[in-house]
């Protein structure tokens, strides 16, 4: 059969070499690309056995950095426009942004290669989720995969308008104790909404209150200010989205009162 007489609707089937395992479940918790400081979204590329993927793995310990191929599982569908996260209030053709919602849910990411161990390839941070079906691992060549004086098309308009996440004690000395308790993806979500238009509300959950900026997470309040001069963003504090009436009744969907009671009880 002709290539150009060929549906476009052919169907291809791939077969996941292993899987990804870190802290990240939900989509909200995952930075839009590998954060360095977000060292919590770290994990590993569990591949599996009996396919010869030990002696696929021979020499890649040599480099620092992959290209880790895999499925976007999350997604059930796809958009030909969307609206991206940062740098545009308009929708822009899904060809032209990173975007999951594609029509083949296939993503890719460059992360830092720490060590190898069997089948388990342990990276840095990643934007990947847990239980992320990986497709295929190549090794990143700086030499021909970095080109950093090409042009960036609508995303030029905003290069380099990112801000700072800035904790204060207070909420520091929060956020430590939630993580102690097993909410690990609470920093690595206000990264992400903050680091880029920390006050559009058109595509994050902010509530302004008078004078204050609050931003949800779950059923938890972050309470920000925001200096546009400095591209700074301040985390002063971290509040329970309960109410003290809510949290008497017995009623718990989310299954998180008594961190919430704990919380408060602390006066943290």
């Amino acid at each position: 059969m002709a290539l150009e007489n060929r549906s476009l609707m052919e169907s291809l089937y791939f077969k996941p070499i292993g899987y990804f395992r870190n802290s990240m479940d939900n989509p909200n918790e995952a930075p839009r690309q590998p954060n360095p400081e977000l060292s919590e979204t770290a994990g590993y590329i569990e591949l599996s056995s009996h396919h010869h993927f030990e002696d696929a793995l021979r020499d890649l310990d040599g480099f620092t950095k992959i290209w880790v191929i895999f499925q976007f599982h999350k997604n059930d569908h796809w958009n030909p426009l969307v609206q991206p996260p940062r740098g545009s209030d308009k929708k822009r053709g899904v060809f032209a942004t990173r975007s999951p919602h594609r029509p083949n849910p296939i993503g890719m990411s460059v992360l830092d290669l720490i060590s190898i161990d069997g089948l388990r390839i342990t990276t840095g941070p990643t934007d990947l989720l847990n239980g992320t079906p990986v497709l295929d691992i190549k090794p990143y060549l700086p030499y021909v995969d970095s080109h950093p004086d090409e042009k960036i098309g609508w995303l030029q308009e905003s290069a380099g308008e990112k801000f700072s996440v800035i904790w204060s004690s207070q909420a520091h000395a929060q956020l430590a104790f939630l993580e102690s308790q097993g909410l690990t993806q609470l920093r690595g979500f206000v990264v992400n909404q903050l680091e880029y238009d920390p006050t559009d509300a058109k595509k994050k959950r902010l509530y302004f209150i008078d004078d204050k900026i609050l931003l949800a997470y779950r059923t938890w309040r972050i309470q920000i200010q925001v200096d546009t001069v400095t591209k700074q963003v301040y985390a002063q504090s971290i509040q329970s989205g309960y109410a003290i009436e809510e949290l008497n009744l017995s009623e718990d969907p989310y299954k998180d009162k008594d961190l919430h009671r704990l919380f408060l009880n602390r006066n943290l």
